[in-house]
């Protein structure tokens, strides 16, 4: 894995930040699932399941993934905020796509799981002292000390990244693009 000093984990950081622009990164937290939910509407099972190349996720596959790293953003999220500077680990996103078999997933169960730790997230974050969120902070294994905020617009940013893929993969296909808002 690369130091969080250096420059591939550097640049990991400034692509994925890179998608929210100045935008503010909870409210967009708060928008992305619908957003999602709007573009992967009236795709059939065999359109999920579709690879747009080799060594390319299908739909359903990133759906997989947003699911999962969901769960893993909201559980550091919660940590930054309850445990100050608490350690998180990294995670091997193609291990997890080939152990928890993505590609065989319900592509709408890992969308509404997605929503749903995401609406939960977003609760605690409501939930918790303004304060909190100042001092919040985890201790990243790969990317170092992050702050809240910064973890925050990575989460942001990572959502933004797979919805341009998944309209990227209909726009391939030609299954009509979705306007996603």
């Amino acid at each position: 894995m690369p130091s969080p000093k250096s420059p591939a984990m550097k640049a990991y950081i400034r692509k994925t930040v890179q998608f929210i622009g100045k935008r503010d990164p909870l409210k967009l937290m708060a928008s992305t699932p619908a957003r999602i939910e709007r573009a992967v509407r009236g795709l059939t099972a065999a359109q999920f399941k579709r690879r747009p190349g080799r060594g390319k996720w299908s739909i359903q596959e990133i759906l997989g993934h947003l699911a999962d790293t969901e769960v893993v953003y909201g559980w550091r999220i919660r940590r930054a905020l309850a445990e100050p500077g608490a350690p998180v680990h990294g995670f091997d996103q193609q291990r997890w796509a080939e152990c928890f078999r993505y590609q065989r997933t319900h592509a709408r169960a890992s969308l509404a799981v997605y929503r749903l730790v995401r609406l939960t997230t977003l609760a605690a974050i409501a939930a918790a002292p303004r304060p909190a969120r100042k001092r919040a902070a985890v201790m990243h294994s790969e990317r170092g000390r992050e702050p809240f905020l910064l973890m925050c617009k990575m989460c942001a940013g990572h959502d933004l990244n797979h919805l341009a893929q998944v309209l990227a993969v209909r726009k391939k296909f030609g299954w009509g693009a979705r306007k996603a808002r």
